[in-house]
């Protein structure tokens, strides 16, 4: 594993144990039923989720799997411990200096570590898994961190029918909010640092997306492209978390928009740097040859105090990245 993966697995290790800390002072002497790191399709964002005994007990008549069904677990105390490692997880998966593989054997690792440390008690079941439905990988994760016992328990709850039903109704809009059906291009968009587009921001529900974006054939719950007007929107419990604009990208239309501060498609590094001056963060490399532009020469500038990112390919602005504000 590289050093950048080995990283990536120290940190979602220590996010945890400052989770189990938490979880320990919230939930007292009720003992924790399960604990899971929750990703998308394509192992760009992730958080985490917990349940009580007592939370399952009270639920189990009536949902057989809801004691590992973690999509629907809502105890969530230390969670916010993993924004940063969310962030770090698609910065990483945007330069192409990983494959979902190898993301997601990150959070498998760091899951048996910490058992291997005593975070948890021996019975205490531990998932993987992606918001969009359980696949090899993720029961993979469950063998390997689960005792045989629990890990046939597991497989069993997660292969109800009423699991992969559940994925699917939660795209289920309103009627009062309908999807964007108008096919023609999206006039000129604004796009505001640490907060998005007007009509679609960070931190409001994820159908809002497709009110303003139109519709998209994205089955992750927690991952929304919209290629025809170049924006790709990633969610975390159903909530916008991150919004990305391109203007460079095969098989994705050009985002049609400046920022606030009126960089766009035709300006350069140097305008960015003027404009937003000294930034929190800069990186460079080389695309690789399976990457989005191979070969060409990719320099990230970041502003965590704007919550936005620039992304340039041998010098042309290839995409936007709004996150939140960090201070």
């Amino acid at each position: 594993m590289t050093d950048i993966h080995n990283d990536l697995r120290r940190a979602i290790v220590d996010a945890i144990r400052r989770a189990c800390a938490d979880m320990a002072n919230e939930f007292g002497h009720d003992p924790i039923h399960g604990f899971a790191l929750c990703t998308d399709d394509n192992v760009m964002t992730l958080y985490s989720a917990a349940c009580t005994k007592s939370w399952v007990a009270e639920r189990k008549p009536d949902d057989k799997g809801i004691g590992s069904n973690y999509t629907e677990w809502v105890q969530n105390a230390g969670d916010q411990y993993f924004d940063s490692v969310s962030k770090t997880i698609s910065v990483l998966a945007e330069s192409d200096r990983s494959t979902i593989q190898q993301r997601f054997e990150c959070l498998t690792l760091a899951l048996e570590d910490c058992r291997k440390e005593g975070l948890f008690d021996p019975g205490t079941l531990l998932l993987c898994g992606s918001t969009g439905g359980v696949g090899e990988m993720e029961l993979e994760a469950v063998d390997r961190v689960n005792t045989a016992e629990a890990a046939i328990e597991i497989a069993e709850d997660l292969s109800e029918d009423h699991f992969r039903d559940n994925q699917n109704d939660s795209f289920d809009l309103p009627a009062e909010k309908p999807v964007r059906r108008d096919t023609s291009p999206l006039p000129l968009m604004e796009i505001i640092p640490g907060r998005g587009v007007d009509g679609c921001e960070i931190g409001v529900a994820r159908e809002t997306a497709r009110e303003v974006f139109g519709p998209t054939e994205s089955t992750s719950a927690s991952y929304l492209e919209f290629p025809e007007v170049g924006v790709e929107v990633i969610c975390r419990r159903k909530i916008v978390q991150t919004l990305i604009f391109y203007f460079r990208l095969n098989d994705y239309g050009r985002f049609n928009g400046l920022t606030r501060e009126g960089i766009g498609a035709n300006n350069s590094v140097d305008d960015v740097l003027k404009t937003y001056g000294k930034p929190s963060r800069t990186s460079e490399s080389t695309v690789s040859e399976f990457g989005a532009a191979p070969g060409a020469r990719e320099k990230s500038i970041e502003y965590n105090n704007w919550g936005i990112t620039f992304k340039f390919w041998d010098g042309q602005l290839a995409d936007i990245r709004v996150d939140e504000m960090q201070s």
